[in-house]
C-alpha cells in the first residue's frame, strides 16, 4: 500500500483561497476522489505490515514487556497526593502535542465519523497528545467518510464542513499497534483501543481519562508536570515507584488544566536515614512549591535533586475498569 503522509496547518485547511488547492476533479468541481462515499470502507493499517512495523518501533511502548504480556499493555504502580496509584508507561514523548479533526454537529455534539489524527508513530511531529480542533458538518454533509487531510480540505472547498476551529483542549490519544490492549483492572478484563483514520487508513488508538482527561491548553501549549525517581541511601538505581506531581483530577477541568500525563523526570536522592516505604507517599513529601508549579523548597527527607531532560508520558489511571 502507498501512503502519503499530508500535513496540512490550520491555516492552510480553513482559510487558503481555492486557487491555492489543488483541483478536486479536474472536469467535475463538485465532487473529490479524496472524499469517500457514505459507508466508504477505509483499508486497515493492520494490512500494511510497514505500517504496523513503524508503529510498533515508533509507538514508545517496551516491545519486551507487551510481548511477554500477550499484547496487554500492564499498569505500574507509583504514588501521588498521598495514595497509591497505577499508570501506564508510554516512553518519553516531545512535549508538543500534534492534532485531532473531530467532527461535530451545529450544537457541538460528535458527528458518527472516527477522528481524524494528522499523525501516526513514526511519522515527523508525531504526538499522543492531540490538540482537539472542531470541524462543524454542514447541511450538505451526508455521512462522506474523511479519511485524510486531502479529503479534509476538499470536503471545506466542497462545503460539506466548516472550517477546523481550535477546542483549545487536547487529550491524551496514543496510537498503538493493532491487537494492543490496555489493562484497566476491574472485572471487564482488558480494554481494547477504538479507530481512527490517518493518513487514509485505520489506526488503533486508546483515547485515556474519560471527560476528565479533556484538558485546557495552558498559555496555549499543553502542560508538562513532573515525575520523581528515588534514590535511597548509596544506592544508583532508583526505586521502581515514582512520585507524581500530579495526582488523578476528581473533576474535569474548568478554565485552568488540574491533569497532565506529560512528567519531566526529576531523580531525587532522599536525606540519609529516610525509607521511601515509610515516608514519601506524594509530591508534598519531598517539595514545596510556588503557586505555578515550581519547586521553591526541598523537605527535610530530600539531600539532593537533579531536574533531567526527559518527558514522559506516563498516564495515570482516574478509574479502575476503564482507560
Amino acid at each position: 500500500m502507498t501512503r502519503q503522509i499530508q500535513i496540512v496547518a490550520l491555516g492552510l485547511v480553513a482559510a487558503a483561497p481555492a486557487c491555492a488547492l489543488d483541483p478536486l476533479v479536474e472536469d467535475d468541481p463538485g465532487a473529490s476522489v479524496h472524499v469517500l462515499p457514505p459507508g466508504a470502507e477505509v483499508p486497515y493499517v493492520g494490512d500494511d505490515p510497514e505500517l504496523v512495523h513503524q508503529i510498533v518501533v515508533h509507538d514508545g511502548l517496551d516491545d519486551g514487556d507487551l510481548e511477554e504480556a500477550m499484547g496487554i499493555i500492564q499498569p505500574r504502580v507509583g504514588w501521588a497526593g498521598g495514595a497509591e496509584v497505577r499508570y501506564w508507561a508510554w516512553g518519553n514523548a516531545p512535549r508538543t502535542g500534534s492534532t485531532a479533526y473531530v467532527l461535530v454537529d451545529g450544537g457541538g455534539a460528535p458527528v458518527d465519523h472516527p477522528w481524524l489524527l494528522d499523525t501516526m508513530p513514526g511519522d515527523p511531529a508525531y504526538s499522543p497528545l492531540r490538540r482537539l480542533q472542531h470541524v462543524v458538518v454542514t447541511a450538505a454533509y451526508d455521512g462522506e467518510v474523511i479519511a485524510t487531510l486531502r479529503a479534509l480540505a476538499d470536503a471545506l472547498e466542497l462545503g460539506l464542513i466548516e472550517p477546523p476551529v481550535p477546542a483549545g483542549t487536547w487529550v491524551n490519544a496514543p496510537v498503538v499497534a493493532p491487537g494492543t490492549r490496555l489493562d484497566v483492572g476491574g472485572l471487564a478484563g482488558p480494554a481494547s483501543p477504538t479507530q481512527a483514520y490517518a493518513g487514509g487508513v485505520r489506526v488503533d488508538h486508546f483515547v485515556l481519562g474519560g471527560e476528565r482527561g479533556v484538558q485546557p491548553l495552558r498559555n496555549g501549549a499543553i502542560p508538562v508536570g513532573q515525575a520523581s525517581e528515588l534514590l535511597e541511601g548509596s544506592s544508583v538505581r532508583p526505586l521502581a515507584e515514582p512520585v507524581f506531581q500530579y495526582a488523578a483530577p476528581a473533576e474535569p477541568p474548568t478554565d485552568a488544566f488540574n491533569y497532565t500525563p506529560l512528567v519531566n523526570m526529576v531523580t531525587v536522592r532522599l536525606a540519609d536515614g529516610v525509607v521511601a516505604e515509610e515516608a514519601i507517599f506524594g509530591d508534598a513529601d519531598l517539595f514545596v512549591r510556588s503557586g505555578t508549579g515550581s519547586i521553591s523548597a526541598t523537605t527535610a527527607a530530600v539531600e539532593s535533586f537533579e531536574i533531567t531532560e526527559v518527558v514522559r508520558n506516563w498516564p495515570i489511571q482516574f478509574e479502575a475498569g476503564k482507560p
